[in-house]
């Protein structure tokens, strides 16, 4: 059976329902509790962890991602899961870290697309 949202094979009995649809473990975790980057609370929240102690040091993909932004200056938003080798809704719950330490940000471009850059000192 197939995931009816990615595709990616699943073993008999691994498929979950989520309304009318068979869904991966995956699929149903980014439907279910999406990846959030504007969220003044989260922004609050990590701003105050980090002023009451040392920097958090980051690790896996946000530090994989937070790297490749300061080496590039820029990553297209279409280009970041590649280049880091994972799905976009994995990079989208990173980015959202990252954007409510105020690490980085989207910046959009002319043509309409969305560019990850630093914050401002980051």
């Amino acid at each position: 059976m197939k995931c009816e949202r990615c595709g990616t094979e699943m073993g008999a009995g691994e498929a979950l329902a989520h309304g009318d649809r068979k869904l991966c473990e995956d699929c149903l975790m980014d439907v279910l509790s999406p990846a959030m980057a504007c969220d003044p609370w989260a922004v609050k929240l990590a701003k105050g962890a980090i002023e009451s102690g040392p920097p958090p040091e980051l690790q896996g993909l946000e530090k994989a991602l937070f790297d490749a932004v300061r080496e590039r200056g820029r990553v297209p938003k279409e280009q970041a899961a590649p280049l880091l080798g994972v799905r976009p809704t994995e990079l989208e719950r990173a980015f959202a870290v990252l954007r409510h330490m105020e690490l980085l940000r989207g910046q959009r471009r002319e043509d309409g697309g969305v560019d990850y850059v630093p914050f401002e000192g980051a």
